[in-house]
């Protein structure tokens, strides 16, 4: 605040007057100023010690002030005005001659000495006025302070005595300290009275925010939990399956691993077949042989047979030329001739069949080797696909492997989801419980 403008360079404040200046006596019993219903009021009272002489000397002080009432309201706005802030909030809220009545109206009412219910609520009701336009307690301070500058420098100019001089400032200075614990703690409570209102609507919408958010969060944690069961019941499903289909990889990897050792011994009866039909081949070309064989002894047995016929021949000629006596060995060289005639007849036949047989044999050699080329070729394809049964039987247990180990985990997983809704469970129940706390705030 600006200090305290003088009227001007040459003119004196004027002195406080009192109707009977020269008879003030210090006051040795001190009788306190008690208000009915204000204990806390009373004791601030008491503790400035502000007592009923006091109250009395302001009232002698009355008519003095009255007389200096203008010069003292122009001192207090001249000093005001010099803050552009506090000026700015004067002339936005009111005018400065309203408001030097005012104060002028205010001062006088300090000297009546009457301290009581309506000076209280016109104190507070200042009080209300300043914190509406804005005014904050520093600036009012201040300018209480500017208002007991005047009043001091304006006693100092007085005829008194230095103990009455003492006693009128002292009790002017316990008034205006009196005044400004009233407004202050009028400020306080209107402060108070504002921050509980607002703490009221911050809570109100805080209970309606969390109101909303609590619904919204059972809301969600109940769909989540509906998510969350259906998700466990799908993976339940799922479990189910992969079991299913661990079984189904278990029992196709036996039915396999039977494949396998029926085709192992397949190829074994492959195998035995195929040696069967070397000796088959074997044998037939041995008999190939013997009937070869028997071809050359036919031939020599029709040789024999022509050259005993050639014999039997010249021995009938030889009978026929000895006449009677050899008509015995006629009848021999006819029974040789016959004889040579049947085997030559027989070994014929004996012939036929042997090249027959042969033909024959040709025949079941060609189709043996042909056996044993598809044998050959069936062990061939039977060791493939024991190859290919192996792998499979390979794959399936590194199938079934994997099935059980996607198993574990989907029992793991599981777990967690049911995890996760117990929680999501417990957050629905949180969160109700909150909104009834939020609810009973």
């Amino acid at each position: 605040m600006h200090g305290l403008v003088s009227r001007n360079a040459h003119q004196e404040p004027p002195a406080v007057h009192t109707t009977d200046s020269k008879k003030l006596v210090p006051i040795t019993t001190p009788s306190f100023h008690s208000l009915e219903g204000h204990e806390e009021l009373n004791e601030q009272m008491r503790m400035i010690e502000l007592t009923e002489e006091d109250l009395a000397l302001l009232r002698r002080l009355k008519p003095g002030v009255e007389q200096e009432i203008d010069y003292i309201t122009d001192q207090f706005y001249n000093t005001v005005l010099g803050v552009d802030k506090l000026e700015a909030i004067i002339l936005e809220h009111s005018s400065i001659e309203r408001l030097k009545k005012t104060l002028k109206q205010h001062i006088i009412e300090i000297f009546d000495g009457d301290i009581n219910e309506s000076y209280i609520a016109k104190r507070l009701n200042i009080a209300k006025i300043h914190k509406r336009v804005g005014l904050e307690p520093k600036w009012y301070l201040s300018a209480f302070q500017n208002l007991q500058n005047v009043f001091i420098t304006a006693i100092y100019k007085e005829s008194l005595q230095e103990h009455e001089r003492l006693r009128v400032v002292q009790t002017i200075t316990k008034l205006l300290n009196l005044e400004q614990q009233l407004v202050l703690e009028a400020y306080e409570k209107e402060n108070i009275r504002e921050k509980e209102e607002q703490y009221l609507i911050v809570k109100n919408e805080l209970k309606q925010k969390i109101a909303e958010f609590s619904g919204e969060l059972i809301d969600l944690s109940m769909d989540t939990n509906a998510a969350v069961e259906q998700l466990v019941a799908s993976s339940n499903e799922v479990n189910d399956t992969f079991q299913r289909t661990a079984l189904s990889a278990k029992e196709s990897q036996g039915i396999a691993r039977s494949g396998h050792q029926y085709l192992d011994g397949l190829s074994d009866q492959i195998g035995l077949i195929y040696e069967s039909t070397n000796e088959m081949e074997r044998s037939v070309t041995e008999l190939s042989q013997s009937s070869r064989q028997i071809q050359k002894i036919v031939s020599a047995v029709q040789e024999i047979a022509d050259q005993t016929k050639i014999l039997s021949l010249n021995a009938t000629i030889e009978a026929a030329r000895a006449g009677e006596h050899g008509r015995g060995f006629s009848v021999v060289a006819q029974e040789v001739n016959r004889l040579a005639e049947d085997t030559k007849n027989t070994v014929f036949r004996i012939g036929e069949l042997t090249r027959k047989s042969g033909t024959l044999t040709d025949q079941v050699v060609g189709e043996i080797r042909k056996v044993q080329e598809l044998t050959r070729s069936g062990k061939i394809q039977s060791d493939e696909t024991s190859r290919m049964f192996t792998d499979i039987v390979s794959a399936l247990q590194s199938s079934t492997q994997e099935i059980v180990f996607v198993e574990e985990e989907i029992k793991a997983l599981i777990q967690t989801i049911e995890g996760i809704g117990g929680t999501t469970a417990q957050t629905a129940a949180s969160a109700e419980y909150f909104r009834t706390a939020t609810e009973n705030l």
